[in-house]
């Protein structure tokens, strides 16, 4: 495969010398700057990568010279020592001797790694430098393994070797092919398990299983989750309930039967907001005030230009049809009279968009149904509707977002974990900064071994105590668990823990199997069942690992959010790859769809390897594809002006569409497109699906 440098996993570098600047310094760490002045008092303006900093020095210095420093202390002043006393060569070159000062064995290998971190400026320590060592030592010093150690050094990942596999995994291996490969390992065992049967259902969605398999996964989806879908049916499709009955008894539906059924459930999904922490309650809340206004006949334009810049009413202008959005623009730009009918008509349509909302984990449960009939009878959804779905399922139950829910859980008590007397209790039990050290740590993707014993006092400080003598036993189970454990406590072995404990004491069936993450699944069967495709499953767990760590990226204004959807189902031999970069609104985790640079790579059946990118400036939409097909152009001709169309319905307009060759894609896709990449009025895309 071509490599494509804004699609190489982790192992997208730049060019350019990274921008280090005095508040992202740490004591320790090593860099390389030019002396730009000397000053009195020993001070002098260094050039560290793209910016100037003022520094205390410990010795003294040649003016115009590069030396290679350690970071000593920061804060108001920073202060830097040189770690050789030559400046270093002109190219940056390290000396054996500067390798000896570093207290790193002079190989080739190590010395190349280490010379790559100088010459681009990313800050790394003493103990980073023996880590590195460490693992070059234990996996090989081959370009590949060393550029993966560089990327890890940059992103700031612990340098251990679980972090390493996880991203080793990830980039060397399309997901699809390993879920492919684990779903048929467990065909032979799922009859008789109910977890590895789960387990086999989430996969099969992902794949591109025969039309037999298709109907067998179906009919085994509806057993499974015949209560559960009833009751989620019942409030958003009722009049599809007697087909659900239909296809649970083992009963084909008619071709009639399934587009009917399938367009009403595709109808009810793209109806879904996607609401960020708090918008719910904040709709909700704006909503009794609407009411209440119309009821006294208050409604002003004050009022209407407030509607106007919440962050939700852009979420909802998005999903109601054009004839009520040109009603509800209308509303908006009533100034004349007071029109009790509008009101009314405006506040009936938000309110039945609102009772058509549902909670994440039904609208996880019916998209599954879904995709599975989708599965079964081919062409039920058009092939864009099975794109948007099926990343959207894959994003929310694949265990991608796991950590960050539970984070979220921890700060506002909005989910399982959280609402379950299991958790609640055990953050009663904790200080305030007991609370704050656990939301750090589940937050992140890989804790150090550092953090991991650091929770595990965190738990031995837990007051049981001041509970109540029921939450006495539930926290009281989850530290024996810990305790009668073998291992170091670690965030998968403790959350694993944390939803058995859950699943003994709670009936409601929130947590069961159908409600996990394919991530959660996997830990535990590979937990409970050692035996079987073990290899396999632990693989899979650490891709998935990997993708998480390499998902969001920050660099100071700008974050980059990149995944990989499996591309089986749509015939494709190869992962679907996707990168979002732009700048977050204010106050929100969406990137501003107006200023935002959007890549797709593919490889289709026919037209070969593909890379699209698309940036956005102020509405304004330029594609580029790269690919070197003859008569790509005129089949992209063919297709602008209905895609202009439809851009322009979304309120974007289409500058352009331009052919570039996949030969010139380093050139093209790092200098000319990637400008979109640098520090110009860049503002997003709404990542959260």
């Amino acid at each position: 495969m071509r490599s494509i440098p804004s699609f190489s996993n982790v192992l997208r570098t730049d060019n350019t010398r990274m921008n280090v600047t005095q508040n992202t310094l740490k004591p320790g760490q090593m860099l390389t700057g030019k002396v730009l002045e000397l000053y009195p008092n020993q001070r002098a303006a260094i050039q560290l990568g793209g910016s100037q900093v003022v520094a205390q020095l410990e010795t003294s210095l040649t003016s115009k010279q590069d030396y290679l420093f350690q970071v000593t202390s920061v804060g108001d002043v920073l202060r830097l020592k040189k770690i050789s006393d030559s400046p270093l060569q002109s190219n940056r070159q390290l000396s054996g001797q500067i390798m000896q000062q570093l207290g790193l064995h002079n190989n080739q290998q190590l010395k190349t790694l280490i010379q790559q971190l100088v010459s681009q400026n990313i800050p790394f320590t003493h103990k980073d430098g023996q880590a590195l060592a460490k693992l070059l030592e234990q996996f090989g010093g081959n370009s590949t393994n060393r550029e993966l150690l560089f990327v890890m050094t940059k992103q700031n990942f612990p340098l251990t070797e679980q972090v390493f596999r996880s991203l080793q995994a990830f980039q060397s291996t399309p997901i699809g092919t390993q879920m492919n490969q684990l779903h048929q390992q467990l065909a032979p065992f799922n009859q008789s398990n109910s977890l590895l049967s789960q387990l086999q259902q989430q996969l099969s969605l992902f794949g591109g299983p025969s039309p037999s398999q298709a109907q067998s996964m179906l009919q085994q989806f509806m057993y499974t989750n015949q209560p559960a879908l009833e009751q989620v049916l019942s409030k958003a499709i009722p009049d599809q309930l007697s087909s659900l009955q239909q296809v649970t008894n083992g009963e084909r539906l008619s071709n009639n039967q399934t587009q009917e059924f399938t367009q009403q459930l595709n109808q009810t999904l793209n109806k879904q907001l996607p609401f960020q922490q708090g918008e719910r309650q904040t709709f909700q809340s704006f909503l009794q005030r609407f009411e209440r206004m119309v009821q006294q006949g208050s409604v002003t334009n004050t009022f209407k230009n407030i509607v106007q810049q919440q962050a939700f009413f852009q979420k909802v202008m998005q999903v109601i049809p054009s004839q009520d959005q040109q009603m509800v623009q209308m509303w908006l730009q009533s100034s004349s009279q007071p029109n009790a009918s509008q009101d009314r008509q405006v506040l009936t349509l938000l309110q039945q968009l609102h009772a058509q909302q549902l909670p994440q984990f039904e609208q996880n449960r019916l998209r599954a149904l879904l995709l599975h009939l989708d599965t079964a009878n081919p062409q039920s959804l058009q092939i864009k509707d099975q794109f948007l779905h099926l990343m959207k399922h894959f994003v929310q139950t694949s265990g991608l977002q796991d950590e960050a829910q539970l984070a979220q859980a921890v700060r506002s008590g909005s989910t399982t974990y959280s609402t379950s007397p299991l958790w609640q209790a055990m953050m009663t039990a904790m200080s305030p900064q007991d609370r704050q050290v656990m939301e750090q740590w589940i937050n992140q993707a890989q804790p150090t071994m550092t953090q991991n014993q650091h929770i595990a006092e965190v738990m031995q400080r837990i007051n049981v105590q001041q509970l109540p003598q029921s939450e006495q036993s539930l926290v009281r189970q989850l530290l024996l668990s810990l305790e009668a454990s073998d291992q170091v406590v670690n965030k998968d072995h403790f959350l694993r823990l944390v939803r058995q404990v859950i699943q003994q004491v709670e009936v409601s069936g929130q947590t069961r199997e159908m409600d996990h993450s394919l991530k959660q699944n996997l830990l535990l069967a590979n937990q409970q069942h050692p035996d079987i495709a073990n290899n396999q499953m632990q693989r899979l767990i650490q891709s998935l690992t990997g993708m998480q760590l390499n998902m969001v990226q920050d660099e100071q204004a700008i974050t980059q959010q990149s995944f990989q959807i499996p591309g089986e189902r749509f015939g494709l031999a190869k992962d679907i790859r996707m990168q979002f970069e732009g700048k977050k609104r204010q106050n929100s985790q969406e990137i501003d769809p107006e200023f935002c640079r959007v890549l797709f790579h593919l490889h289709l059946q026919t037209l070969g390897e593909t890379m699209i990118t698309m940036s956005i400036q102020k509405r304004i939409v330029h594609i580029s594809v790269y690919n070197d097909q003859q008569g790509i152009k005129a089949l992209m001709d063919t297709f602008t002006p209905l895609l202009k169309e439809k851009l322009s319905d979304l309120n974007y307009q289409l500058s352009s569409v331009t052919q570039k060759a996949l030969s010139d894609k380093e050139q093209h896709a790092i200098n000319s497109d990637h400008t979109a990449y640098k520090p110009i009025k860049r503002e997003g895309i709404d990542y959260r699906v």
